[in-house]
């Protein structure tokens, strides 16, 4: 009998044995972790390039049917979300980057960052139950339009508002443009639904801050592991670097000179120059 007991026992595990086999599996799952993260982190941002893959193909099929011209936006009464809804047919989340999908209407105190969506319109928790008169109830999304990337109404339609003299020779209003098309933004990940950049405008002093006085901070956002996925006038789509975004033609009269940044927030001081 005690023979056969001292062979079940040296069939099991000793205390000793199982914490070895623990501490192995912990040592290797703290090994694996960042891959999957990192794995992770590229899925998703080769589904936001298929995403604006997707949009550049509505966009096309858009201007063919408008004589190339871009739409009108804003203060024609639609944005470009409802302008190519037709095009799309109720296809909601080809208009979220998989990175942003947390609506803001979910987050505590309504504060966009850089991984959440805009929206919902009309929500009760999306200040206020909004809709914008440019917009549909239960629209949402985490890219957002290079505003001057429309062919706008000198007057807008009631409830919005007029396109000022001094920059109505800034819109790209049509596809077809003088320069490199493959470096004029059309839209991409953003903050809000859309922004119209200017040169001067400043970079945020905090990651994932949007700053009122700057529609620049609502695409100097680092999604993708140093700067947004965007797409542009030539239909082609890539990351562009957080320091690069300064560097682009946002409207037809961008001043790379006023553009020119020597000093940024410490934040963005390790990201690369271009």
């Amino acid at each position: 009998m005690r023979s056969k007991n001292q062979t079940a026992r040296r069939n099991g595990f000793t205390l000793i044995e199982l914490l070895v086999v623990i501490a192995v599996i912990a040592m290797l799952l703290a090994i694996l972790l960042p891959a999957l993260k990192l794995a992770k982190r590229k899925a998703q941002a080769v589904i936001c390039l298929s995403n604006l893959k997707q949009w550049s193909v509505l966009y096309t099929m858009y201007v063919s049917d408008y004589d190339q011209s871009l739409p009108v936006g804003w203060n024609g009464g639609t944005m470009w979300m409802v302008d190519l809804m037709a095009y799309y047919d109720g296809v909601d989340d080809v208009r979220l980057c998989p990175s942003a999908t947390k609506r803001l209407h979910t987050v505590p105190g309504n504060l966009p960052d850089t991984f959440t969506a805009w929206g919902e319109y009309g929500h009760p928790d999306y200040y206020n139950g909004w809709v914008p008169p440019w917009g549909i109830a239960g629209q949402y999304g985490s890219y957002g339009v290079n505003g001057w990337a429309h062919n706008p109404l000198d007057t807008g339609v009631p409830g919005t508002y007029d396109t000022p003299l001094s920059v109505r020779g800034f819109y790209w209003r049509k596809v077809l443009v003088k320069g490199d098309a493959s470096r004029i933004p059309l839209m991409g990940g953003s903050m809000w639904d859309g922004a119209e950049p200017l040169e001067t405008d400043a970079a945020p002093s905090e990651k994932g801050l949007q700053n009122q006085d700057s529609d620049m901070t609502n695409f100097c956002i680092d999604r993708h592991d140093g700067g947004p996925n965007m797409l542009f006038m030539d239909t082609s789509s890539r990351k562009v670097g957080l320091k690069e975004l300064w560097r682009l033609p946002w409207h037809q009269n961008w001043d790379y000179e006023k553009a020119k940044r020597s000093v940024w927030p410490p934040w963005m001081q390790g990201y690369k120059e271009y």
